[in-house]
């Protein structure tokens, strides 16, 4: 993180802490009103609360001399979770965005804005999937890194598409799972572009227009979005197929499969041969005084094969 942003950061958390700290004071003093110690206590951190609220100001006020129109920023939508955005205007304290993902435009104030973050350099290797700029139209779309260039940019080719394009790892966004790549199920228009009654003819045309433009390029990004859904899905399902097939290719013959032929019989080893065979077994036929009737305490001589 940038040394302004931890900065602000760091003094947003402090002084939660300091007001949190100084509800509880307050609520002893309810029960010991007057206590030296808490009325000493309570006075300091209210000037810890306002010198802290003094800082932030002045910390914000050096962000927003930084940020101008063009910049990319992260921006909170609607739905309270921070996107990557684009600065479009700059009206006091309030900050016109496109939202880089989906196209989505929205305005924003100096709180709701911080910092761009691109993907790190770590996690862009050649497979890897990213969102990346379209100098086209400017947004980022789902793409695959191909290859890293010898000067240092990256080649990636957007899903898809046959488009190509090398570009340098400030214009390349990670894919977060968590975030799992969802669009919403209609177009979310922001606050500032619904139409109110007290808005004019000439308001409620061109915000009738921006939201026009905003549900178009949506239904456009659905489409692409279901397109290349369609696709994963049927290259995941011929992948597999490959890999069954492989598979049965590989399969070792077991020694107790059935016979290839119609002569061979299940159990012998290779199966295409017929069984060992056997000669006819025959009682053995003993000669006069060999081994008959057994004496006193003696057994029966069991019979011997030949």
């Amino acid at each position: 993180r940038s040394e302004v942003e931890q900065t602000v950061d760091d003094l947003v958390t402090k002084l939660e802490e300091h007001k949190n700290q100084l509800s509880q004071v307050e609520q002893l003093l309810i029960a010991k009103p007057g206590d030296p110690m808490l009325v000493k206590l309570h006075d300091d951190l209210k000037k810890v609360v306002e010198l802290t609220t003094d800082l932030m100001k002045a910390k914000n006020d050096q962000t927003s001399k930084q940020i101008k129109i063009g910049d990319r920023c992260q921006a909170i939508w609607t739905d309270g979770k921070w996107y990557t955005a684009r600065i479009d205007s700059i009206n006091g304290g309030k900050y016109g965005v496109t939202y880089l993902v989906y196209g989505n435009t929205g305005e924003v104030e100096l709180a709701n804005i911080r910092p761009y973050k691109h993907a790190k350099k770590s996690t862009v290797r050649a497979g890897a999937n990213v969102r990346a700029f379209y100098s086209v139209d400017g947004l980022f779309y789902p793409a695959t890194v191909e290859s890293l260039t010898s000067n240092g940019m990256y080649r990636v080719v957007f899903k898809g598409y046959k488009h190509k394009a090398e570009l340098a790892l400030v214009d390349i966004l990670p894919i977060k799972e968590e975030d799992n790549d969802q669009m919403p199920e209609k177009a979310v228009i922001p606050d500032h572009l619904k139409i109110k009654p007290t808005d004019n003819v000439k308001q409620k045309e061109l915000k009738k227009k921006k939201i026009k433009a905003i549900k178009s390029k949506f239904r456009k990004r659905k489409i692409e979005a279901r397109t290349e859904k369609k696709k994963n899905n049927w290259q995941t399902f011929l992948s597999g197929g490959r890999k069954k097939l492989k598979a049965l290719k590989n399969k070792k013959k077991s020694i107790f499969a059935s016979p290839d032929t119609v002569d061979g019989r299940v159990g012998v080893v290779g199966s295409g041969k017929a069984m060992t065979g056997f000669g006819d077994r025959k009682r053995h036929e003993f000669e006069d005084g060999q081994g008959g009737a057994s004496g006193a305490g003696g057994g029966a001589a069991g019979p011997l094969m030949q």
